[in-house]
Parts: structure tokens; sequence; C-alpha cells
């Protein structure tokens, strides 16, 4: 299997599983985070191995707030699937 392959499968496996909490999530405390984690993890996928991802990670470091925390920590764990 090509490393490309390996990472989208890896990075598929990540988003499914967020879709996942973000439903269970819904309409508690944390549906917040759990929509932030998404969109970061998403976002950081589609980016990933670019230099707009390096953006999405600079901005992501000043986030504060739930949603944005959530946003942060799904670019992060972009980085680790990757890795």
């Amino acid at each position: 299997m090509a490393k490309s392959s390996f990472l989208t499968d890896r990075f598929r496996a990540l988003i499914e599983a967020a879709q996942v909490e973000v439903a269970k999530a819904k309409g508690s405390a944390a549906a917040s985070f759990f929509s932030g984690y998404l969109d970061g993890l998403e976002a950081g996928a589609a980016t990933f191995g670019t230099p707009a991802f390096d953006l999405l990670d600079s901005d992501a470091e000043d986030a504060v707030g739930s949603y944005s925390k959530g946003y942060q920590t799904g670019i992060m764990n972009i980085e680790f699937a990757s890795a």
C-alpha cells in the first residue's frame, strides 16, 4: 500500500470516529468541542502536506474556547496520524 493511501485510510478512520462522537455529544456541553474536533480533522486531512496545512496549524495554536480547542486537537491528531 502506498504511503498516501495509508494516510488517507488513517485520516478517514479518525474522521469517521469523530462523526460518531459528534452525534453522541449532540446537545451536551461537549458538543462544541467535538464539532470543532471534526472540523479540524476534515480541514487537516484536506490540506495535509500543503502550505495551507501550516496556516491551519498556526491559526489553531492561538485557539480559545471549546470549539477552537477541538479544532486544534483535530489538527494535532492529523499530524500524529501522519507520523
